[in-house]
């Protein structure tokens, strides 16, 4: 009987495993390098142009569905940003794209718009019982993340 529980609990621990990979791709791909390029070389200049190119861009996340609520500095070696999204309106994938295509000529902000709205569809394909996504917090460094915010 133990040992029937013990391998459910490792089938159930190894698809969990997977799952996590398959987002950690989906949510970063290419992303990642994008971000370590950006981010390598970051001094005090990089990270005032960085805040500086996210704090203009309001208008755009909020055409993307989501509004910027907060950004950090940790000012440590390396530096790293981390921007809080509050998450409005899913959009169609009609006005992905355009969002998509109107932040080309800024990398940094195409990245967060990309991570914004895999973000959307990921939480489209996974159900948190009550839960409904709130925020999501794209932390910008030479280890970057995205984390997914739920609530009641």
């Amino acid at each position: 009987m133990a040992d029937n529980i013990f391998s459910k609990v490792k089938e159930s621990a190894s698809a969990i495993k997977e799952k996590v990979s398959d987002l950690k791709e989906d949510i970063w791909g290419d992303e990642q390098k994008q971000i370590i390029q950006e981010f390598k070389d970051s001094g005090t200049a990089k990270i005032k142009e960085v805040l500086e190119n996210i704090g203009g861009s309001s208008a755009i996340f909020l055409q993307s569905g989501y509004e910027l609520k907060d950004v950090s500095i940790n000012l440590g070696i390396p530096p790293v940003i981390s921007s809080t999204f509050r998450f409005i309106k899913d959009i169609s994938e009609e006005e992905q794209k355009k969002v998509l295509e109107e932040t080309k000529k800024s990398p940094l902000i195409h990245l967060i718009i990309s991570c914004l709205l895999k973000a959307s569809n990921y939480f489209d394909k996974i159900k948190v019982g009550n839960y409904k996504m709130t925020s999501v917090s794209i932390s910008l460094g030479l280890t970057p993340g995205v984390n997914i915010n739920f609530t009641k």
